[in-house]
């Protein structure tokens, strides 16, 4: 096997160090003879392309990543994987990608398209007297990864058959939400924010009222800081989606795993995980399957070639309760 990984001396160099380690942890408790080369690249896509060729040369079976979104787009446009390859992103267009490749990421577009699958299968459909206008609201912050997610949600509803209104987030717009709220008849709230903002915006949203948002919204463990057992009860009854990593650390998937050496952000934490899994996918993928499951720290995760590229991912659902995490177990 190869690791492809950003080099050291870049930006990227705390997140691939913690996809190695989850990498290696996996491969270490595999029990697998297989060897792992770590390629670390540069900036330079067509060292990307050169990396992956004297790979194949070398018998390498499988290459894993790169991680940066925009080397895997260059490896999509460039026709650059020429041996079995599972990415750690997802390439912007899908269709160009070539049957040796799959690709596996913790994108938070397609973690907001779950939470919307969640939440019109498991929540909002049950609820009497919905309406048959406008009854969703999409809450937005003014960053790029905030209105990215908005747009997920928007294009997930609209997809559904619901249309939505988008409101971003500003100091006038918080005063102005609660009539909002009084003026319309909305049964569900997405939330595109992160766990601060978010709790700045929950007691504006009137009880009963159902409230969805992605992983940006996991404050941590509230027994371990005083931040994030204050967020967590600012947060009551907001539902969201997480790894088992990061929610469920009894899950059988989980507990065989050890965790990383030091302490670790919750971003980094996730990208441990995301390298275990990532191990765990390139084994199956070397085989030649093309449709297999697999039972995952990040998520359930699936790989159907025939139907698509991307390795897909179902998070776990928990909401905020009395202050705690509480699991919930949601329809797949």
């Amino acid at each position: 096997m190869a690791l492809v990984l950003p080099n050291q001396q870049g930006i990227f160099a705390a997140a691939a160090e913690a996809v190695r380690q989850g990498f290696f942890a996996a491969h270490k408790l595999s029990g697998s003879t297989a060897t792992i080369q770590v390629i670390e690249v540069g900036d330079d896509v067509e060292q990307i392309g050169t990396a992956l060729a004297a790979a194949r040369d070398r018998g390498v079976r499988v290459a894993v990543g790169p991680l940066r979104r925009d080397a895997v787009n260059a490896i999509v446009e460039g026709g650059r994987a020429v041996l079995p390859l599972v990415t750690l992103n997802f390439p912007d267009r899908d269709a160009g990608a070539p049957p040796t490749m799959i690709a596996f990421g913790l994108s938070a577009e397609a973690e907001a398209e779950r939470v919307v699958q969640m939440a019109l299968s498991g929540f909002i459909n049950l609820r009497p007297g919905a309406s048959t206008g406008i009854r969703i609201m999409v809450l937005a912050g003014a960053g790029a990864l905030d209105r990215r997610l908005a747009q997920a949600y928007v294009n997930a509803l609209r997809a559904a058959g619901e249309l939505a209104v988008t409101v971003e987030v500003t100091p006038a717009a918080l005063n102005r939400l609660g009539r909002q709220f009084d003026a319309g008849n909305f049964d569900a709230v997405f939330l595109a924010l992160g766990a601060r903002e978010a709790s700045l915006v929950r007691p504006r949203i009137p009880r009963g009222i159902a409230i969805f948002g992605t992983s940006l919204l996991n404050v941590g463990d509230p027994a371990g800081s005083p931040v994030a057992a204050a967020l967590a009860f600012d947060l009551e009854g907001v539902r969201f989606v997480d790894m088992p990593w990061l929610l469920q650390p009894d899950h059988p998937a989980v507990m065989v795993y050890p965790p990383p050496g030091r302490p670790m952000t919750l971003e980094t934490a996730r990208l441990y995980a995301l390298g275990i899994d990532a191990f765990r996918i390139a084994q199956v993928w070397m085989k030649g399957e093309l449709r297999f499951e697999v039972d995952g720290v990040t998520g359930r995760l699936r790989v159907d070639r025939a139907q698509s590229v991307r390795v897909d991912r179902v998070p776990m659902s928990a909401i905020y309760r009395n202050g705690t995490i509480e699991r919930e177990e949601v329809a797949r």
